[in-house]
Parts: structure tokens; sequence; C-alpha cells
């Protein structure tokens, strides 16, 4: 491609960060709020996991924006950055598969590492089921919003509870319509109506204050933003699928490097080993697993890791072994070096490649297999969202409301269509 359009192509995707900041922006000045209380405060050790996942997301989210505006900077002409000349003449030389799977790649683990703050709400937040559920893309709704107690007028308390516990959506109150008698609201939600006092409901000049809530992708049957839970479905099947790999690729590796360098009974024995895991039907292992254990995310990680470690064990020892008879390789063996210090210096950097692809292919694979199993049920349960549990909570609304499992599908295609062009990209660039 000309540079040209790579500056373009890299243009578009600088503004992403940019507009998801404006978009998220009201929960990114809360998670600074939050740090400056939890640095007043002086106690680190009270910091819990969901706050430690905001304030991470926040850091990262000023990362992408900061690497963003430097690019805009240096599209316009205004700074002149030799690095970036030098990727762009870089990608300028790579085939198109390569840069389609780079960038979306980007996209994806911008989505993964910045879920909390880019996702509209808590992704298993339900009110007001009975109008919010089933709702089409770009639906609105109108709310209201109880007055904060006042217990929630405490800084800190406030700030924790806007941000971690939804507390402004927990106050939220949906309705169709509306009507004030006296100092009474009649609250209407399709065939039910809610009666509450005017003192209750958050006001401006003696009148409840309305707002409104678009779900871009409309809501689940428990009236769940669609969009919030594809977002930490992404989340959670990229979290899968980087760890399960690096079970696969540390075990494999392993086992593949010292049968290719050590050879003979060494080598017999563990390809014996790999050809057993091999024959094994390891879907049906992993159902039985499943079904008697029980599901979690650790052991979906290690499950799926074991799984898959055998390709690159045969891998890692063939590619050894086509290293092993090269000159160099017997020059160093000859000179008395250890293989130890061949395989790291010598062997891994010249295999790696191949190992790479191979990786990217097994993350696409149980990307498919954790879906596959959160369909039919085996897998990470609800409320926590997955792809295979959206598209099969939306099968059951197919005929209706086909959009939920449709926006589940094409996101479960596009993220596998997406680590199979990078690792065909980085075939091409291998072979050349």
């Amino acid at each position: 491609m000309e540079a040209r359009k790579i500056k373009s192509v890299f243009l578009i995707f600088s503004l992403i960060p940019i507009f998801l900041l404006i978009f998220s922006f009201e929960k990114y000045i809360i998670s600074l709020l939050l740090l400056y209380q939890i640095i007043s405060s002086l106690n680190l050790k009270e910091i819990s996991l969901i706050e430690l996942d905001h304030l991470v997301s926040m850091f990262l989210l000023t990362f992408f924006v900061l690497n963003s505006i430097v690019y805009l900077l240096f599209y316009f002409g205004f700074v002149k950055i030799k690095l970036m000349e030098r990727i762009i003449k870089k990608f300028s030389s790579s085939s198109k598969e390569f840069l389609s799977g780079f960038l979306m790649i980007i996209l994806i683990l911008f989505i993964t590492l910045n879920a909390p703050l880019i996702s509209p709400i808590d992704p298993n937040f339900s009110k007001d089921v009975s109008i919010t559920k089933l709702l089409p893309p770009l639906s609105v709704m109108n709310y209201i919003q109880l007055k904060l107690n006042k217990y929630s007028t405490i800084e800190k308390n406030l700030i924790q509870n806007k941000l971690l516990e939804n507390f402004d959506e927990e106050r939220r109150i949906y309705f169709t319509d509306l009507e004030i008698k006296d100092s009474s609201l009649i609250i209407h939600k399709e065939r039910t109506k809610e009666i509450l006092n005017i003192k209750e409901i958050e006001t401006l000049n003696d009148k409840p204050v309305i707002k409104s809530q678009i779900f871009i992708l409309g809501t689940d049957e428990f009236g769940r933003d669609l969009l919030s839970r594809l977002i930490y479905s992404i989340r959670l099947s990229v979290f899968i699928a980087v760890f399960s790999v690096l079970i696969s690729f540390l075990l494999g590796s392993t086992i593949g490097y010292i049968a290719g360098i050590f050879g003979g009974l060494v080598d017999s024995l563990l390809m014996r080993l790999v050809d057993f895991f091999l024959s094994f039907p390891i879907l049906f292992f992993v159902i039985f697993l499943i079904a008697f254990v029980g599901n979690s995310i650790l052991l979906l990680v290690i499950v799926f890791g074991f799984s898959g470690w055998m390709y690159v064990a045969r891998l890692a020892r063939n590619e050894t072994i086509a290293c092993m008879k090269k000159e160099f390789i017997q020059t160093l063996i000859l000179m008395g070096q250890t293989k130890f210090k061949i395989i790291i210096k010598h062997i891994l950097p010249n295999t790696f490649s191949p190992i790479l692809i191979t990786l990217i292919f097994l993350m696409s694979n149980v990307i498919i297999a954790e879906s596959a199993l959160s369909f039919i049920g085996l897998g990470i349960q609800p409320p926590t969202p997955t792809l295979g549990g959206i598209i099969k909570s939306g099968y059951d609304y197919l005929s209706i409301n086909g959009w939920i499992a449709f926006s589940a599908s094409l996101t479960l295609v596009i993220i596998v269509m997406t680590f199979n062009l990078f690792a065909e990209g980085i075939r091409k660039i291998s072979r050349n």
C-alpha cells in the first residue's frame, strides 16, 4: 500500500480513542477523582480489584489518547517523528492482510483493556424489565432519578458508588409516560404504574428532571445493554484465549525443543506422548471435565491451554531438527556451547515466526471453542457476558428479535477473521 493511504488509515484509527474518551468522559473524570481519593487517604491496601480495574483502564485510555494526539500532530505536519516515518515505511511494504489484522488487533486490545470505561453501563445492569427488554438498536428510553440519600453525599462514597456500583443507574426509573398531580408523580410503565412523592425525585424548578439513554445495539431479554455485554464478552474471550495460548506455548515449545535437540529415545518418548494426546478426543474430554468438575474462567484457561500444546510441540520439534542440521549450529556444538544456550540464542529466534503463526491460529480456535461451550451451556455461566451466551439468548428470540444473535455472531466472526488475517500476514512476511 502507498504511504499516503496508510497515513489516512492510521488517522481514522487514531481518532477512535479520542471519540471514546469524549463518550466516556464522565467515567474518566470520576476515575480521576477516585485516584485522588485513594492517594490522599494513603491506604493503598484497601484498593479492590474492581477499583484497580477502572484505574488501570483510565491510565491505558490516557496512553492511547496521548498516542493519538501525537499522531495527529505528526499527520498534520506540526511535528516530525522519524520513528513514525519508519513505521509507515515498514507497513507500506507489508501485505494488506498484515496491516488489516494488525490494526484490528490493536482495536480489539483497546476494547479489552478499556472495557470498564468505554462500556455505556454495567453489562449486568437491569431495571424496569417490562419496558426495557428486547429493545431494538438505537432505542431511546426516558428516565427520572431518585435523590441521593445522606450516606451517598459523602464524597468518597459518592465517587465509589457512581463508578463501581452503578449507583446512578440504580436510582433510575424508566417510564413510558409521566403525570404530575399535586405533590405526587404517577409513573406509567406499560401496563403498570407507580406513584412517588415528587420530593423523592431529582427536580429543577419543582419539575422532575427527565433524562434519556440511548441503547445503541438495543437490549436483551432482561433489559441489559447489548453493547456493554458485547464489550465485556470480547474482553473475556481475549483473556481466555491469550492465557490459554500462553500455557500451550510454554508447555508445547519446551517439549518440542527438548525432543528436537536431544533426539533419540527422548524424542521418541515425547513424540509418543504427543501422539497420544492428539488421538484423544479433546472436545469430549473438555465437556466431561467441565460437566463434572465445574466451570470457571481459570478452569477454561487451563483446559484450553492443555488441549493445544501438542501442535506447538510438533512444530517446535520439527523446526528444531531443521535448525540442528545447519552448519553454524553444528559448529557451535563442536565449540562446546551448551544446548540450553543454543536453544535460547539461536534456535528460538529462528523458529519463533512459525510458532507465533500457530499460536495466533490457536487463539482463534480457543475463542470459537469457548463460545461453543457457552452456547451449549457448559461455558462461563450467566450473568457473566460471553459471545456464545449472547448468541444462545438471541437464538431463543431469533424470529422476533434477530439483532441479538446477529450482533454477537458478527462480533465473533470479526474477531476470528482478525486473528486469521494477522497470522496470514505474518506468514507472508516470513516467506519474503
